[in-house]
């Protein structure tokens, strides 16, 4: 009855600790399972946030890319209408002049129609340049630093401004959106500090490096409040909405009587603008 006692004790433990390990095992199976799900449902989770900030973003990027079209075909427009219309009715005016000047016999007719020819002849001149730096088709195919350096000279002739361009480095294209967007980062930065820097000399730098193209817009102007402007100025906003769109970096430091320098850093990436956009 002893021996019995103690055999069946025995089983009793040995019954308990198999529980006990079982117990254990399933509730360790258990909380594996749990964490594995978990795991997996967070993982789904930021997953479809990221999608959703990428979708939401995409539309943003769609639909700054839709006002800029837009405003480049109100450019275009511009230029054209600047070209076919208005420079050839000011070309027609100047040819009558010249036939005024050539026919009179009057000095003070002739003295007066020789300086008005001389000024419509000036402001056709400026009339051709604005058309051209309106015209995306005439950025293309000047490329980027040629098209800058012919609106700089624009600016120096109308203004009498010293407007210089500066090159570093191994000139190369990218693509036709990419230096389009350049160009109009570019020239909105100069015509601030023409129409409200008060400046005498404007300087624009181009860094060429392999992977990445640095644009500096420089002048010496009153300068202004960046907090300030950057809430209400329409131009910065525009330079910041294309850097954005470039994918670039922009920085813009400037100082009450002590000028202002806009700094434009953006990679050299062979990826369509219009790709990155749509996610195609």
């Amino acid at each position: 009855m002893f021996l019995y006692d103690i055999s069946e004790s025995g089983m009793s433990i040995n019954l308990i600790t198999f529980t006990f390990i079982v117990g254990t095992l399933a509730l360790m199976l258990f909380s594996f399972t749990l964490i594995t799900f978990l795991i997996i449902h967070k993982k789904k989770q930021y997953r479809n946030l990221l999608e959703k900030q990428q979708m939401e973003s995409n539309y943003q990027n769609q639909l700054l890319l839709s006002k800029l079209e837009v405003q480049e075909q109100s450019f275009k427009y511009f230029s054209e209408e600047i070209h076919d219309n208005v420079g050839q009715m000011l070309s027609i005016v100047k040819m009558q002049l010249y036939n005024i000047k050539n026919s009179s016999r009057e000095q003070e007719v002739v003295t007066k129609a020789s300086d008005c020819t001389e000024l419509l002849g000036k402001a056709i001149n400026d009339l051709r340049n604005i058309s051209h730096t309106l015209n995306s088709a005439f950025i293309s195919n000047a490329g980027l630093a040629d098209a800058i350096e012919k609106d700089l000279e624009y600016i120096h002739s109308a203004r009498d401004m010293k407007c210089i361009l500066h090159r570093s480095g191994e000139e190369y294209e990218m693509e036709n959106e990419k230096e389009l967007m350049v160009f109009r980062i570019i020239q909105e930065a100069v015509s601030n500090a023409v129409k409200h820097a008060s400046a005498s000399a404007i300087d624009v730098y181009l860094h060429y490096q392999p992977e990445k193209l640095n644009v500096v817009i420089a002048d010496n102007g009153k300068g202004f409040d960046t907090g300030e402007r950057c809430k209400s100025g329409i131009g910065l906003n525009n330079m910041h909405v294309r850097a954005e769109l470039l994918k670039g970096k922009l920085e813009v430091v400037s100082e009450k009587n002590k000028g202002t320098t806009i700094t434009l850093s953006i990679d050299n990436t062979e990826t369509s603008l219009l790709n990155e956009t749509t996610g195609a």
